[in-house]
């Protein structure tokens, strides 16, 4: 008999020791679900646009020029800026060499 409490006490840990881990572990994912309810900025996509999402109606343009002094949201946002205003002082001569083309010679 003394061989078969020997060996029920070590079984007897560890089922207590896996059923308080099971315990904790639901405790845990509860809390955790309860703060995550609480502040909806902290899920992914809860918020409707936090400060580094660009907007739907944002071109990205715009979206590098708003954040391009923060490292991290955009590559590298001083030459994409820069990019950005060379291709339109680019467009702009285009339109205006189609506007002298187009124009009728005096």
């Amino acid at each position: 008999m003394s061989d078969a409490w020997a060996l029920l006490i070590p079984v007897t840990v560890i089922v207590v020791i896996v059923l308080v881990g099971i315990v904790f572990k639901k405790l845990q994912k509860s809390l955790f679900s309860a703060l995550g309810a609480s502040t909806p900025a902290s899920a992914p996509g809860a918020a409707p646009f936090s400060g580094f999402q660009q907007s739907p109606q944002e071109s990205r343009e715009d979206f590098v020029r708003r954040h391009w002094q923060r490292p991290g949201v955009v590559a590298d946002g001083v030459t994409l800026v820069d990019l950005y205003d060379r291709i339109r002082a680019l467009e702009e001569r285009v339109a205006q060499a189609e506007r002298r083309s187009a124009a009728p010679p005096d």
